[in-house]
């Protein structure tokens, strides 16, 4: 059939959703027989409503190419061109079936590779049509369903909680696609009789069965620096490096893994993995990109419960329920900041009923990828297209969280919180205020001269601004009188830069950004949520409904608030606490469902922390798509692994420490990341899916700041407290950023280096502004939960990592350094490489770097640095919403009028200025950017 033919029987290039191909054309030994009728009640029919009525059927107004698919009839009719689209008996001449398998290449439907339908789907479309393509009348549909002994293919049927119709109802499912649905295994260590660490023994099976062998182990400088970086984020000092090389104790490793994991810097590294996965953020995001003032407090939160190794189902019920466990705790106040970490909290002009929806359909969404590792928000407008899901289940979990509501809460500072430079901030808003209220008076005083004028020249007696307003409108002088639209714009600017500053203000007093259990309260959009926790709680429970098509003006059936139906339903013994009961009272929802969440035997809860902690490790998870283990998401290479590894973490008092110890003493993870046989390892498993070898990873972009700055020695390890400001990229910083009608203040970085120079996770995280240099290598973004950074490599890191004004300075303050350590040249060149790479300069490195040293030099002593001054002011223009003209005011940039810089090319000598230049190349090398 020619492609002219096939288009115009489908109809046109009509859009329909479908799933993932690797379509084959069916041979004769794949021709099995099945009741075609059954195949068309349990499979085709399911696959067309999912598939296809959207665009064919779904709106009769509106079918796509004249071909309606609901019907038999429809089919045979075909599209706009009146041929058929179903030749029954013969699927390979049927165009609904050819444009399936995508055979053609300028035309397959749908037209996204990533859409197509999977191989199952299309060998099951072709068994229908080459059965004659039954239809059953609705009654014999109906027997053929209450039947119910449909047996193809070994799937099996979830008795979930309800169904929008009766197809999803008794879909069928591969056993092996719902894995992480079903109760955890209890595998027996393979081999165990040879007292292999149990990891090996589970990655030697599979190795064995791909006929693969292992790398051998890697050398202990390679392993320091891995497991330093992975534990702590940040390099091993010279220092460490050496003892451990020279440490001939057994246990020498061990005791590495015990000092790491009781550094202070392990929760700041794991921390932000966690932050990651929340999305955490110092304000709401969009336009109305507001201060969150006291979000700090969940963010050290966070740190402090790694560092404590704090039991995980704890962490859970804490962030989810902490305010339901005990108020009365600080901690569990500011713990529930995780139910506030979305970027829904104002969204411009929105409707009132749209925004507060935005929030529940996001922390039901968001609640289900950090937990469960399974995205809800698909079952939002109707059944899950792939999970065992209804809609219903959707709406049970947001009922979970309809009575819960923003608040600002007093939790009284902790002694382990970090309180300094608080008085120093507040001190600076202050005066700002002071600023923007002098300016206000000038601008008032200005509008009542005139209207003095006004009442003078019409000879009554003057009235205030306040008496004028109850007077009618011909008693008083015209609205704005004496101001020009420049004073009118400005004002605007003032009034919304006080509204933010007075916001920011609540980060200096002991409030946690937190929620709590009791009716819906009315917000103003565009303004923050600047609710305290109200004196009384009182008014009725917020009801949650079915929603057609996910709108909030659309309400179905009322439900309560549940749980994953699926969860209990395939549970081979089922328990009464995974078939609990969430109770509908206004406080107690949370509790109830943390409660669900974090019993022992929860299947889904605990595979996708195990899971996220071996990613950590080895760059990837066992399940590589860790926000999604459901049938869209990868299957787990290692399943026995996953399912041992998930039983020993709830034995183990579900211990995150505990994984760590267990995962990085095994041989699978300090394998060398060099293969014996790379051409036998690059045919077999090129994505080194069974773990042969450890697979090096480039630092991520907070590693590679912080790396920078404990090499240079300027790195301040206090922990904890306000945000703090780095220095970034001035275009950036002192571009306009639109805040709600207005432009909000320049980012000035802190005055002082000590403030600056503090690890990346406490650097003020603002959705708006992101810091380029961070972003360009792969930064999560804090919209959506990141499961798995990416690691790209394109052209903007190298410019960045070789020309930004970050390495540059990073690059001088090493030079500095090491010419007041290190008298020789030959010295400063052999520890700055240890400093950087962790091992010793070779002689032909120092020949090598003396000589460019030496070309370097001779260029600065012709070249000298021409000294910078940091901006003091800059001018803004924007344009007044009432009259739609343009106005100008100057935005003063105090910070920098008494700034404290680092080092830069001008305040050294060429010599210094060369040495940069060296430390510059090694900061720009693989050897530095790359664990191995």
């Amino acid at each position: 059939m020619g492609l002219l033919h096939l288009l115009k029987s489908l109809g046109n290039w009509i859009v329909f959703p479908f799933f993932l191909l690797f379509a084959c054309q069916p041979t004769s030994s794949t021709k099995q027989t099945v009741d075609a009728e059954k195949l068309f009640a349990y499979e085709i029919l399911p696959l067309l409503e999912s598939k296809c009525f959207a665009c064919h059927g779904g709106d009769s107004t509106d079918i796509k190419g004249e071909l309606d698919m609901r019907t038999l009839a429809g089919l045979l009719k075909g599209g706009e061109s009146g041929h058929s689209s179903l030749i029954p008996g013969n699927a390979e001449k049927s165009p609904v079936y050819l444009a399936a398998t995508r055979q053609d290449p300028d035309f397959s439907m749908p037209p996204k590779d990533n859409d197509a339908l999977t191989a199952e789907q299309i060998h099951s479309l072709y068994l229908w049509i080459e059965g004659n393509a039954p239809w059953p009348e609705a009654a014999r549909l109906q027997a053929l369903i209450e039947a119910d002994d449909w047996d193809y293919g070994g799937k099996i049927k979830v008795h979930t909680s309800t169904a929008r119709s009766q197809s999803w109802a008794n879909r069928r499912y591969q056993q092996e696609d719902l894995w992480a649905f079903a109760p955890l295994d209890s595998p027996d260590v393979p081999d165990s009789r040879t007292q292999t660490h149990a990891i090996d023994a589970f990655v030697q099976k599979e190795l064995t069965a791909n006929g693969l062998k292992a790398a051998p182990l890697t050398d202990q400088r390679t392993l320091i620096r891995r497991a330093t970086f992975d534990l702590t984020g940040l390099p091993p000092t010279p220092e460490e490096v050496e003892a451990f090389l020279t440490d001939d104790d057994p246990n020498a490793y061990e005791r590495l893994l015990d000092r790491l994991l009781d550094s202070p810097h392990y929760g700041e590294q794991w921390g932000r993995h966690w932050l990651d996965v929340v999305r955490y953020a110092d304000s709401d995001g969009f336009a109305n990109d507001y201060a969150r003032p006291n979000a700090w407090r969940y963010r050290d939160y966070v740190i402090r419960s790694f560092n404590e190794d704090k039991a995980y189902n704890q962490f859970v019920m804490e962030q989810i329920a902490g305010d339901e466990i005990d108020p009365s705790k600080p901690e569990n106040l500011i713990a529930t900041g995780f139910l506030r970490m979305g970027p829904w909290e104002h969204t411009g002009m929105a409707v009132e009923a749209e925004t507060r929806q935005y929030f529940l359909d996001d922390v039901t969404n968001g609640v289900g990828e950090s937990f469960l590792s399974l995205p809800l928000r698909c079952a939002r407008c109707h059944d899950h297209k792939f999970d065992p899901i209804p809609t219903k289940d959707y709406y049970q979990i947001q009922a979970v969280f309809a009575t819960t509501q923003f608040a600002t809460r007093h939790a009284d500072f902790l002694p382990s919180e970090n309180l300094d430079r608080m008085e120093e901030e507040r001190d600076q808003i202050l005066e700002w205020l002071e600023e923007i209220a002098t300016e206000e008076d000038m601008i008032r005083e200005k509008e009542e001269l005139a209207a003095k004028e006004w009442y003078r020249s019409k000879g009554k007696r003057y009235r205030t601004k306040g008496e004028r307003r109850k007077l009618p409108q011909q008693e008083r002088p015209p609205r704005y009188t004496g101001l020009t639209f420049q004073d009118l714009g400005y004002r605007k600017v003032l009034q919304k830069r006080g509204q933010t500053l007075r916001r920011e203000m609540e980060r200096f007093e002991p409030y946690a950004f937190s929620v709590f259990s009791g009716p819906y309260r009315s917000t103003h959009s565009g303004r923050p949520v600047t609710f305290h926790f109200p004196d009384k709680i009182e008014g009725p429970a917020e009801s949650t409904f079915i929603l057609t098509g996910g709108s909030v003006y659309t309400h179905e059936e009322e439900v309560a608030p549940g749980i994953l139906s699926a969860i209990p339903a395939l549970s081979i013994a089922q328990t009464p606490e995974q078939s609990m009961v969430v109770p509908p009272s206004m406080k107690g929802r949370r509790l109830a469902f943390a409660q669900w969440l974090t019993q022992a035997d929860h299947p889904l809860t605990t595979r996708s922390i195990v899971n996220r902690i071996w990613q950590y490790h080895f760059g990837k998870g066992l399940a590589e798509n860790s926000n999604n283990f459901g049938i869209t998401g990868k299957k787990p290479s290692h399943p026995e692994l996953l399912d041992w590894l998930a039983n020993y973490f709830v034995q183990h008092n579900w211990s995150i420490k505990a994984m760590h110890r267990l995962i990085m003493t095994s041989e699978t993870y300090r394998r060398s990341g060099k293969h014996p046989n790379p051409e036998q390892l690059a045919a077999i498993d090129p994505d080194n899916h069974w773990l042969a070898l450890f697979s090096p990873r480039r630092l991520e972009a907070e590693e590679i700041r912080d790396a920078m700055l404990q090499i240079t020695g300027e790195l301040n390890p206090e922990m904890g407290g306000i945000p703090i400001r780095p220095e970034i990229n001035q275009e950036v910083a002192l571009q306009p950023r639109h805040i709600m009608g207005s432009i909000e203040r320049a980012y000035q970085a802190s005055r002082l280096p000590k403030d600056r120079h503090r690890r990346t996770i406490y650097a003020l995280r603002k959705r708006n502004m992101p810091d380029p240099m961070l972003t360009v290598f792969n930064q999560a973004g804090s919209e959506l939960s990141c499961e798995r950074r990416t690691t790209s490599s394109v052209t903007p890191q190298a410019f960045t990592l070789f020309n930004s004004q970050n390495s540059h300075d990073r690059a001088l303050a090493l030079a500095v350094r090491m010419r007041a350590e290190y008298p020789s040249l030959d010295n400063q060149i052999d520890q700055a490489i240890r400093l950087v790479w962790n091992r010793a300069a070779t002689a032909e490195e120092i020949r090598l770097s003396k000589a460019y040293l030496e070309q370097m030099h001779q260029y600065h002593e012709a070249n000298p640095a021409v000294p910078q001054e940091y901006p003091t002011e800059i001018r803004r223009e924007m344009f007044e919403e009432m009259t739609g003209e343009s106005f100008e005011y100057v935005e003063q940039l105090d910070v920098f009028k008494d700034y404290v810089p680092d080092a830069k090319p001008w305040d050294v000598s060429s010599e210094a200025r060369a040495l940069a230049d060296f430390a510059l190349v090694l900061f720009n090398s693989n050897e530095f950017i790359y664990v191995y």
